[in-house]
């Protein structure tokens, strides 16, 4: 009997060790599993987390090259700006010694006439107290040349040189003094330097 008995246990032994190797065998696939789920879980939140920081990353690049596209534009606009007040500046200048030079009067002449075409009539005239003479004789000498009357109002104005012209009910003006010319003028100098600067 104890043969038997034996054979018994080690028959329910060898049961209960195929079993137990089964359970660990499903418990390992399991495992195996649940871990394969987890590393493609973790995977996916990893390439998520690396996705967006790369999104991150090229939106910072982008406002950082904005930034510096504008903070470029905007000195180069200042740039544009020194140069083209340095221009005026030194046009004032010259000006300033103009007024008593022998072609000033042809100047001035030039300036009346341009001015008389953009009113295109009769028109009220003013230029500074050094011009006011000047333009006195002038005045006569256009008025008989063109028909159009011009008047000089004995008043003077605040500018360097140059006159200023008005329709004789003052809705139209045309601003021929320096001042009004080099405003004109500023628009065509920041291209014309823009131009230089970007040439380089």
């Amino acid at each position: 009997m104890p043969e038997a008995l034996d054979t018994v246990i080690r028959k329910v032994a060898e049961d209960a060790m195929r079993e137990c190797l089964s359970i660990l065998e499903s418990a390992e696939r399991d495992a195996m599993s649940i871990l394969e789920g987890e590393m493609r879980e973790a995977s996916g939140e990893a390439e998520e987390i690396i996705e967006s920081a790369r999104r991150q990353a090229g939106l910072e690049r982008s406002r950082i090259l904005s930034m510096a596209e504008v903070s470029s534009r905007n000195e180069a606009l200042k740039l544009i700006e020194d140069y083209v007040s340095m221009a005026i500046d030194r046009a004032v200048e010259k000006l300033r010694r103009a007024t008593s030079m022998p072609e000033y009067r042809d100047t001035m002449r030039r300036l009346l006439l341009e001015g008389l075409e953009a009113i295109g009539g009769d028109a009220k005239a003013w230029t500074n107290a050094d011009g006011i003479g000047l333009l006195k004789e002038l005045a006569e000498e256009v008025s008989r040349s063109t028909g159009f009357m011009v008047h000089v109002v004995e008043e003077p104005i605040d500018c360097i040189a140059g006159l200023k012209l008005s329709s004789l009910d003052g809705k139209r003006v045309f601003d021929n003094t320096v001042e009004g010319r080099l405003r004109r003028l500023r628009p065509v100098l920041r291209r014309e330097v823009a131009k230089i600067l970007t040439a380089e």
